[in-house]
């Protein structure tokens, strides 16, 4: 047997993390989910009140993942007869009173128990808690991979010291890179407001590059649009939060969202998808 017919994973993790990653993301290497982390960082949206509910809206659009906190998963997901693959929020920020700290809320130890496919942690580049935030996050994929667990970043340039430079397609790419470079799998990150300038941070990324959905939009065209933008620039797709449970149809708002990420339909098309 030559080294080329050897099993290319043994028994290591690797195999672990490709089967993982293959759930959240498929065949095709794209992805449209679902963030539903939202009481702590921004506090308890109206829609959220009875998560169950809302949640057993979204799923029925069938998003490829969703995202929450470890206390609430087996509120949502046991007993559930069709499983949606889990990404348990390891970390948080919150914007009334630590928006530049991600305090680490789970760990590696709870996405194993929990059956997650995946740990997400946050960093706030530019900010006074940045070295604490990319030791954090290295300390996590470290831990993560030794155990097959991929590793979401959720990479915001949303540090102080950034002045006006917030929020530009540099600081953007600058935290997208400090979370690859950290080893990170899939950076979710902000998007740069044109396919143009998104795609100037999926190259400068040598991972797999998603964009946060972002705050509410004036319609769900816009969502879309910018799904289509986003895939265009190189991306491999979007989570949204806002824009979905906050939608008057939010499972068809994940499924007007699949067809643009998965099946490059264009979004006019895609929104009549949407009851």
């Amino acid at each position: 047997m030559s080294i080329f017919e050897l099993n290319p994973v043994g028994t290591t993790s690797a195999l672990g993390r490709e089967i993982r990653l293959r759930r959240i993301m498929g065949t095709d290497g794209r992805l449209m989910t679902v963030a539903l982390d939202q009481a702590v960082p921004r506090g308890v949206a109206p829609r959220l009140a009875d998560l169950k509910s809302v949640f057993d809206k979204i799923v029925e659009g069938e998003p490829d993942a969703f995202t929450v906190f470890k206390g609430v998963a087996g509120h949502l997901l046991a007993g559930r007869a069709k499983q949606v693959p889990l990404i348990i929020k390891g970390s948080t920020f919150c914007v009334d009173f630590h928006p530049t700290y991600d305090a680490t809320v789970g760990q590696v130890a709870d996405c194993l128990r929990l059956g997650a496919d995946a740990i997400a942690v946050g960093i706030s580049a530019g900010s006074q808690h940045q070295v604490a935030m990319l030791e954090m996050l290295s300390a996590v994929t470290q831990e993560a991979h030794q155990w097959g667990l991929p590793v979401v970043c959720h990479a915001y340039p949303s540090g102080e010291l950034w002045g006006d430079r917030k929020g530009s397609t540099e600081s953007v790419m600058y935290a997208a890179r400090a979370a690859a470079e950290c080893g990170t799998d899939i950076v979710k990150t902000w998007y740069t407001g044109s396919a143009e300038e998104f795609r100037k941070v999926v190259d400068a990324t040598p991972t797999i590059v998603v964009a946060a959905g972002g705050a509410p939009a004036n319609s769900p065209i816009d969502v879309l649009n910018q799904a289509a933008a986003v895939m265009d620039a190189g991306g491999a797709g979007m989570t949204a939060g806002r824009n979905i449970w906050g939608a008057d149809d939010p499972a068809g708002m994940v499924r007007a969202l699949k067809a643009v990420i998965h099946d490059g339909a264009n979004p006019g098309d895609a929104l009549k998808l949407i009851g």
